[in-house]
């Protein structure tokens, strides 16, 4: 298919070895090679920002369920928004630019405990 001769081909130049990660979301599975960056993952980061958000209007008084009104969405998931709001600058700056741990997403915030004491995110992120 290449127009080379079979007898000019080095095969020790078909065989390569690099240090992989497997990525899963949902369904989805990649395979990343060492030092290539995650794509952004835009569910991460738009429920950081809707958290953040959230957080803000109950400092500014308003309850969760005016909040859950507002956002069509029941006061519990509008309580499970908000915890997103208390991820450490240092892991909200690394999901922004896709170099947070490959397992950290939306769905894996949502279903483990994430301490509110940024020292112990940063340890369970480097540790699950």
């Amino acid at each position: 298919m290449l127009g080379i001769a079979p007898h000019r081909i080095n095969t020790d130049s078909l065989h390569f070895e690099a240090p992989i990660t497997l990525r899963r979301r949902g369904v989805e599975t990649r395979l990343m090679l060492d030092g290539d960056t995650l794509p952004r993952d835009q569910t991460l980061i738009a429920n950081i920002a809707k958290g953040q958000a959230m957080l803000a209007d109950a400092m500014a008084g308003r309850c969760f369920q005016e909040i859950a009104d507002t956002n069509a969405l029941s006061v519990k998931r509008v309580q499970q928004i908000v915890e997103f709001a208390f991820l450490s600058p240092h892991s909200v700056r690394r999901v922004i630019e896709g170099r947070h741990p490959s397992f950290l997403t939306a769905d894996w915030c949502l279903k483990n405990e994430i301490p509110a004491d940024w020292v112990a995110q940063d340890l369970l992120f480097r540790t699950a």
